[in-house]
């Protein structure tokens, strides 16, 4: 019997917020454990290896949206043959891209020890051998499987088949780290256990869809979206990792380092926010506009936006009274660097808030494919970033980098905000426009709180997570009467779905 919408997207959406929490915790953990047993040089050598990959992938940017929004219609229709033509053009594209990436990780191995002059050449070069093939064997191995569940509205099959390889993931390199292992065979760890992944991935799509079939001819058309989603890719790849670039280049390893941990937090947010709410139901709206489900549409995203909402505004109301103490805790065994730093946290709150305000808009965009009606605007945001980065990295050094995403984000997000409710949804955004209001209103008031009124000392971990309890449930509380009294209505069927979820919960118990 085929799931119910609704639950379909409780169960993308549970098990993917476990599986990005799960990230969260690995990814603070681990790189706090190399940055504390390996030094500052090879924490930050790590983060710009990191970054330069998010580059190389650019070699397949735009294929991985457009093959799901491709199999959105055969899907819907039920066409064996139509997913098969498609699926099969998928792989032969992957393969295509697997083979350039072999060749990128290679040349750029041999160069970057030439930029590099804090560690070792041939730990510079094994390390981006080591940390490429990870995406090399994603790209190879896992990219077919992976489109078809996240068409098919199975994300939490995903999610669970890289839960279980994060989990192994995390126990070898904690290990490897605690007995001081070479740095590379601790980074070798994440490509092995993708092997693991695909493996279980590829087990559950042969069980589940028996009517795939390799050789079928495949219909090369069918990705014709790919050069426009292309575009959105590189513009979203500006925006998103130049700073680290240009901090190595007017920088140096240990300034890296110190924006890498900022960085890592907030990306980490970001990620659990976008996977949880974005892309474990991007199909579902995909779908509706498939079916042309308009209105049903617009009822699901009005929650979905308010909901949205309701959730940054926790969020980073936390974020920004916590982030601080959890730096300085986090940072505690380093004694060489001080990455304390008050101006960069708060930027990048900001930073963060714009970004997730065009998260329900942008999800719109990309379940219809609008990437071509949408390119431009996306290279005008990248454009605007990278000048403006640039210019101010001169006189403001890190702030400056921030301040040129904050100049890009104002256009790039009131531009998403805009076009998703007029362009898809036929409606005025004037509703959107105020629960962003809504947002940053609520983020100052708890600011102003915990800042001003309520003493927060963190100096354990211990005391760091009750007083992030604390200032959880007081956020909480502050957004919902906030919301309560500005979007009375939909609070409250809000509040019936969430009612009736945990009384189901119950009942199952």
């Amino acid at each position: 019997m085929k799931k119910s919408k609704t639950r379909v997207t409780f169960h993308n959406t549970t098990i993917a917020a476990v599986y990005q929490l799960i990230i969260m915790i690995l990814g603070f953990l681990i790189p706090q454990m190399l940055l504390t047993t390996y030094g500052p040089s090879i924490h930050g050598l790590t983060s710009t290896i990191a970054n330069i990959m998010s580059y190389v992938s650019l070699l397949n940017a735009g294929l991985a949206t457009a093959s799901v929004q491709a199999l959105y219609a055969p899907l819907t229709s039920g066409e064996t043959s139509r997913i098969n033509e498609v699926l099969n053009a998928i792989r032969k594209f992957y393969i295509k891209t697997g083979f350039y990436f072999v060749i990128a990780i290679t040349l750029i191995a041999f160069i970057l020890p030439y930029f590099i002059n804090e560690v070792p050449s041939n730990t510079v070069f094994l390390l981006m051998v080591s940390m490429g093939l990870t995406l090399t064997f994603e790209t190879f191995l896992a990219s077919k499987s992976k489109a078809m569940l996240i068409a098919d509205q199975k994300m939490y099959i995903y999610s669970l088949c890289n839960i279980i390889s994060m989990v192994f993931r995390g126990i070898l390199q904690i290990i490897l780290i605690k007995f001081q292992a070479s740095i590379i065979l601790v980074q070798i760890i994440p490509a092995i256990m993708v092997i693991l992944t695909v493996v279980l991935m590829n087990r559950y799509v042969k069980l589940n869809y028996p009517f795939l079939n390799k050789k079928i001819k495949p219909d090369m058309s069918a990705l014709n979206k790919r050069w426009s989603a292309f575009t959105h890719q590189i513009a979203g790849l500006v925006v998103n990792n130049t700073d680290v670039l240009i901090l190595t280049v007017f920088g140096n390893m240990v300034l890296v380092s110190i924006y890498s941990v900022y960085h890592l937090v907030f990306t980490y947010l970001y990620s659990l926010l976008t996977f949880v709410f974005s892309q474990s139901i991007m199909a579902s709206f995909g779908h509706m506009l498939a079916s042309n489900e308009i209105n049903q549409m617009k009822i699901a995203y009005n929650k979905y936006e308010q909901i949205y909402y309701m959730f940054i505004s926790i969020i980073y109301s936390v974020c920004a009274v916590m982030i601080v103490p959890f730096v300085n805790l986090y940072t505690s065994g380093v004694e060489e660097v001080n990455y304390t730093d008050n101006i960069l946290a708060t930027l990048f709150v900001v930073v963060s808030i714009f970004n997730n305000l065009r998260v329900p808009g942008g999800t719109l965009i990309n379940s219809g494919g609008y990437y071509k009606e949408t390119q431009w605007r996306a290279i005008t945001e990248a454009i605007i970033n990278i000048i403006a980065s640039l210019i101010l990295v001169q006189f403001y050094g890190m702030y400056g980098i921030l301040f040129g995403t904050i100049l890009s984000f104002l256009y790039r997000t009131s531009d998403i905000i805009f076009y998703s409710n007029k362009r898809i949804l036929k409606q005025s955004p004037t509703k959107t426009i105020k629960r962003s209001v809504i947002v940053v209103i609520i983020v100052l008031i708890n600011v102003f709180l915990f800042k001003y009124l309520i003493n927060m000392e963190s100096e354990s971990w211990l005391s760091w997570c009750v007083n992030s309890a604390i200032v959880t449930a007081i956020a909480s509380f502050m957004t919902f009467i906030v919301n309560f009294i500005f979007e009375n209505k939909i609070t409250k069927e809000i509040l019936v779905i969430v009612q009736r979820i945990i009384n189901h919960k119950i009942k199952r118990v």
